[in-house]
Parts: structure tokens; C-alpha cells; sequence
């Protein structure tokens, strides 16, 4: 079909190795004869022998390869990060869906957490010849984390960047799951603008936070001559978890937004969309835009619209590996979707080489 793709390879947690070199060389021999690859984009695991095992290895194939680094989450199993604080004073919990991945958020408005993700880095990967870093789970939480996680972080630094804002008031509305938490519409950018100002102004506030966070990181690592790129949720729900996707995408080279049509855990749409609108009575206003299915054919395309004359490159990120009870997608999903995402030139494989079915490669 001409496509050129990105494919992630996950080697496990910060502190947690899935696979031994030989392993993963074994399955990558088949894929990389199969279909042509740009880059691939591997993490986290700290081990630095098969990280330097992997990179070598891909480059002599001739590819790019990235670091998979998530930033918001995960981090807490090597460092003593500030976690997010709820609107109800309590921190934030983990969500156990995917193997080796907490989910657990911490708050990005701490210069502290910038500090973390940036030693981090400089003590595990920056002996390592990456060309370019991917930075992951750079977000407040989703309703998937709960209804009083879906707001985000409501710690000193944070709400002392929220001004302007009736706390009070927000707070009230959080407690009686009210209608305006809801209703609004979007821009053409894919922005979400609720019709209450209160409520609007407390998610412009947030996006800003995130995109600070966000900018810090790229301008580090850009500064040390790396390719930046960026995992983005589905734009129907991007903003909703503070994410702007135009302004990130003036900052990073490249977004990856998770178009993940068949995913039952985090970052999955229908998922996601069913985790954000059980916690409200009256959902017509932001279902029925989206057809009660944003993982619709129709849903889509109206989302690809928000993707439209971006700064940075769109690779958008499609399931290859069905997993038992997580992800359901097949060869015939497949061909769905390399359809709705034929007019670019460069798709993202998701989310694991190593669990990737191969008779997908007949159809790539």
C-alpha cells in the first residue's frame, strides 16, 4: 500500500525487563523484511546492555530508533514524584489493566517532575546513540481513573496556577456531576469550549499547564539534537485530558495521536468515551456530536479534520496487537483502518512489535 511506518517496541517497566535481546531480534528478523519502517520507538526499560543491543541492531537495518519515555506516569518507580492531588484532597490511584503499567499520574506543574524526567534520563539513556526521544503519558488522568481523577490535580502549585478560576464553584459543579461539565463544543482545531466560563476557563488553564510541561521536555531534549515526538489521545478526548494538540504539535517534530478503535484499557476510544460520560445524566450534547461511537468510520474522519495543517508530523497510531480481553483487533479491523488512514504516508504500529500478530505483515 506505499506506507511507511513507526513501530513501538516495549521492553518492559523502568524496573521490569519483558524480553532478552535475542528474543526480540528473532521476531524483528521477520517484520523488518516484511514491511519498511522509519523508526521504531523503544522503552523503558533502564538496561543498558539491551538498549545498546537494540539500537545498534536497528540501525545497521538502517532505522531511526527513539526512546519510549513516559513522563507523567511510571516515573514514581525510580523516583519520589509529586503524584497528582484530587479535587476531593486525596492522591491519585493506578489503574491495573496493562501489564507493567500503573498508571498512576503525577503533577506536572512541579519543576520538581521536570527534574525527575530530565535525570532520568541522563542517568539510564543518554550513553545510549537514540536519535530522538518519544515522550508518553503527558496528560492529567482520564475519567479512567475515576471521576474526581478526571479533573486533574488540585495541589498547591496547581491551583495556584489556576487564577481567575471560582474554585468554589468548580468544585460544586464537580460534586453534583452537573450538566456544564459537559456541554460545549468544538473548534476547528479540536478544541473544546464549554459553554460555562468557570468550567472553560479551568480547561484552558489546564491545557496551558500541559503544554508548559510538554515544551520544557522538547526543549531539553531538542537542545541535545534529538527528534521529538509526541503520544497524543484521539482528539475527540485530547483536550479533555489537557492536551492542545496544536500547540504541542509547535513544540515536538512529530504526535502520534492513539486512534486506538479496539483497545478496552487506557487510551482505547470507546473506552475512554464510556469512562467520561457514565458520570453524567444528560450526555446528548457531546454524544450526539459524535454519533454515541467516536470510533466510528464517520467519528473518525471528523477527527482527522481536527489533525489538518498541524505544525508537526501526524502518525496516526493504530492497534497490531490483539491481546485477550484489551485489545480485539484482527485483519479485517486492520484493513479498516490502513482505509481511514491512507492519505498518510507514515502510521504508527501499536503498541508492541512483540505482541504484534505477523499475519498482519500480508497485509501491511
Amino acid at each position: 500500500m506505499g506506507h511507511t511506518y513507526t513501530l513501538q517496541l516495549h521492553t518492559g517497566s523502568f524496573v521490569h525487563q519483558m524480553h532478552t535481546f535475542d528474543e526480540i531480534k528473532e521476531k524483528a528478523e521477520r517484520i523488518v523484511k516484511k514491511i519498511k519502517i522509519s523508526d521504531i520507538i523503544l522503552g523503558w526499560n533502564t538496561d543498558e546492555k539491551l538498549n545498546k543491543q537494540l539500537v545498534s541492531y536497528f540501525h545497521e537495518k538502517g532505522i531511526r530508533v527513539l526512546l519510549w519515555l513516559p513522563v507523567l506516569s511510571e516515573t514514581e518507580q525510580v523516583r519520589d514524584t509529586d503524584m497528582i492531588t484530587t479535587v476531593n484532597g486525596t492522591q491519585g490511584e493506578r489503574v491495573n489493566v496493562i501489564e507493567h503499567e500503573s498508571f498512576s499520574f503525577s503533577c506536572p506543574a512541579t519543576q520538581q517532575n521536570i527534574k525527575h524526567v530530565i535525570d532520568i534520563y541522563e542517568e539510564y539513556f543518554s550513553d545510549i546513540p537514540f536519535d530522538g526521544v518519544f515522550i508518553d503519558k503527558i496528560r492529567f488522568p482520564s475519567f479512567a481513573n475515576g471521576y474526581e481523577e478526571g479533573f486533574g490535580c488540585f495541589c498547591k502549585t496547581c491551583q495556584e496556577k489556576l487564577t481567575g478560576i471560582d474554585l468554589d464553584e468548580l468544585k460544586l459543579l464537580i460534586h453534583n456531576h452537573d450538566h456544564s461539565l459537559l456541554e460545549g463544543e468544538y473548534d476547528e482545531y479540536g478544541i473544546y469550549h464549554f459553554s460555562h466560563f468557570n468550567v472553560d476557563n479551568f480547561y484552558k488553564k489546564r491545557a496551558h499547564i500541559i503544554t508548559d510541561y510538554i515544551t520544557a521536555l522538547a526543549n531539553y531534549f531538542s537542545s541535545h539534537h534529538l527528534i521529538v515526538g509526541a503520544d497524543i489521545y484521539a482528539p475527540f478526548l485530547a483536550y479533555h485530558v489537557g492536551q492542545d494538540t496544536r500547540k504541542i504539535s509547535e513544540v515536538v517534530d512529530f504526535i502520534k495521536p492513539m486512534m486506538y478503535r479496539y483497545t478496552e484499557a487506557p487510551a482505547g476510544m470507546r473506552y475512554e468515551y464510556n469512562a467520561y460520560i457514565k458520570n453524567f445524566t444528560d450526555t446528548s450534547c457531546f454524544a450526539e456530536y459524535w454519533d454515541h461511537d467516536p470510533a466510528s468510520d464517520e467519528s473518525i474522519k471528523k477527527q482527522l479534520a481536527f489533525l489538518s495543517d498541524l505544525p508537526a508530523h501526524v502518525f496516526p497510531g493504530i492497534e497490531i496487537n490483539p491481546i485477550e480481553g484489551i485489545c480485539s483487533t484482527d485483519q479485517s479491523k486492520l484493513k479498516q483502518n490502513l482505509e481511514l488512514f491512507k492519505d498518510y504516508p507514515i502510521i504508527s504500529l501499536c503498541w508492541d512489535l512483540m505482541q504484534m500478530d505477523e499475519t498482519f505483515l500480508n497485509i501491511l
